[in-house]
């Protein structure tokens, strides 16, 4: 399937497998180019939030790269504080130096699996 913005703020792929559980976690892009959960804030290329449930291989998967979206954290965590990924792709505050950072958090999860808002602004801590 090939790769589509359907807004600025969004964008297709073929996921790696089926992700129909990781909705609003951090996604990164596999070897082969396809949506996959982002599990490791320093060795992954982490490139939004899947917005969607694609529930098979090469199934679209939309990905926020942009603006505010939704993002189910791993832990609680601050108003304003840098997100980065955990080993599932749950937002986790971070500040260690070379992390990449998927935003800034909107609305403090009170804990894990809590789904706040999240302002998406690529980066590293």
């Amino acid at each position: 399937m090939p790769y589509d913005a359907p807004n600025d703020n969004d964008m297709t792929m073929p996921a790696a497998a089926d992700l129909s559980s990781s909705q609003y976690r951090i996604m990164a892009i596999d070897a082969n180019g396809r949506a996959t959960v982002a599990i490791d804030p320093q060795a992954v290329s982490i490139i939004g939030i899947l917005q969607n449930k694609p529930d098979a291989a090469d199934a679209a998967a939309r990905i926020r790269t942009s603006g505010i979206s939704k993002l189910q954290f791993g832990a609680a965590a601050n108003e304003g504080a840098y997100v980065t990924t955990n080993p599932q792709g749950f937002g986790t505050a971070t500040t260690t130096a070379n992390d990449q950072v998927i935003g800034r958090v909107l609305h403090a999860p009170g804990g894990s699996a809590d789904i706040q808002d999240v302002l998406v602004q690529y980066g590293r801590y």
